[in-house]
């Protein structure tokens, strides 16, 4: 008998995360809620049970929650527990940073979820957006204490700001916009003898060639 996807187990499991306390082994994770909300809505969604299992009250309230990530300064963060609300000022602000990642995620969500993103704060996230590019065209994970991009080189990071671009509608006429030709020049840098892509120059390739193509 051929193999066949056990949609119900999957289901549950989806639902166990999104309505309960997150397994144990994902316990430690908390502060990427924003990634594994949108894995779990994506499998719901990809598995056409999304509004069946979900009222339009959770969905309400899902949305609600990502915009409650949502930074002031642009972007969204892994989840609510770094924002200090009143507490928040120019010398701990960079412990309450938006991360790349998290606002692909936090985007993609939105759409999932049949939101319009009006409450985005778009241009504010296009300019942060900006910010995190570094100079070899790739981008860096977050903004460090100085506003300065730290972490990154990576091209999965390339393929959120290329996503997220590409949702908030940046173009060239944007003076918020990416620097698109340093993109694609690091992409087509990371290419390999073999074919694929790496995450960055002379590296080896391995997975990466799903993103950096996408990105590009």
């Amino acid at each position: 008998m051929a193999p066949t996807l056990n949609k119900s187990t999957h289901i549950r499991y989806f639902l166990r995360c999104l309505k309960t306390h997150l397994p144990t082994a994902y316990s430690t994770n908390d502060s990427q809620r924003m990634t594994l909300a949108f894995f779990i809505l994506c499998g719901l969604d990809l598995l056409g049970v999304l509004e069946i299992n979900t009222t339009e009250a959770d969905r309400v309230a899902y949305v609600d929650w990502i915009y409650r990530c949502q930074h002031p300064d642009g972007g969204f963060r892994g989840f609510t527990g770094a924002d200090m609300g009143g507490e928040r000022m120019e010398e701990n602000q960079h412990w309450d940073p938006a991360n790349i990642a998290a606002t692909y995620f936090a985007l993609a969500s939105l759409a999932i979820l049949g939101d319009n993103l009006g409450r985005v704060k778009r241009i504010e996230c296009l300019r942060w957006l900006r910010r995190l590019q570094l100079s070899d065209g790739t981008f860096g994970e977050a903004l460090g204490i100085q506003g300065e991009a730290h972490s990154g080189r990576d091209m999965r990071f390339c393929y959120c700001a290329a996503a997220i671009k590409w949702i908030l509608g940046g173009g060239e006429e944007d003076e918020e916009d990416i620097d698109v030709d340093g993109l694609v020049r690091f992409i087509e840098a990371s290419q390999t003898y073999e074919g694929g892509f790496a995450n960055g120059p002379f590296h080896e390739a391995h997975g990466t060639p799903f993103v950096a193509s996408a990105a590009g």
